[in-house]
């Protein structure tokens, strides 16, 4: 079964969406913990003031999503991870008005994310039932 087709099995079940919902406001919540990096700021910056930033902005991000998921470590895999899913969330409305350069960001994004917040609510319901 592809992940697309996993992805919407899952989010049949209320208490996955429940769970994953709660994990991504958790993630967000610690988004001023995140690290910086400065290379970022610099392009999200230039974007701010003109839209042509916006490729390599997203190119940035994705080599970043490349990155983290190429980690060994699954901590450092993670915490690649959510790096990338919070700077995506804070360009809020720009992931709209551009969906073209965004939209294979955040499908791979999705399709990262999702199985990696299955994994932990099942880990999570396991030791539930204990």
């Amino acid at each position: 079964m592809d992940v697309q087709k996993k992805i919407e099995k899952w989010c049949r079940d209320e208490r996955f969406v429940r769970y994953a919902n709660e994990r991504m406001s958790e993630e967000l919540g610690k988004a001023s913990n995140h690290w910086v990096d400065p290379e970022y700021e610099k392009l999200a910056e230039a974007f701010e003031w003109e839209d042509r930033y916006v490729v390599p902005l997203v190119t940035f991000l994705t080599y970043r999503l490349q990155l983290a998921k190429l980690q060994k470590r699954v901590k450092q895999r993670k915490s690649g991870i959510w790096w990338v899913f919070v700077q995506v969330v804070m360009q809020g409305h720009y992931t709209q008005a551009f969906f073209t350069e965004f939209d294979k960001l955040q499908t791979e994004l999705l399709e990262t994310v999702m199985p990696m917040l299955h994994d932990e609510y099942i880990q999570w319901s396991n030791k539930k039932k204990r």
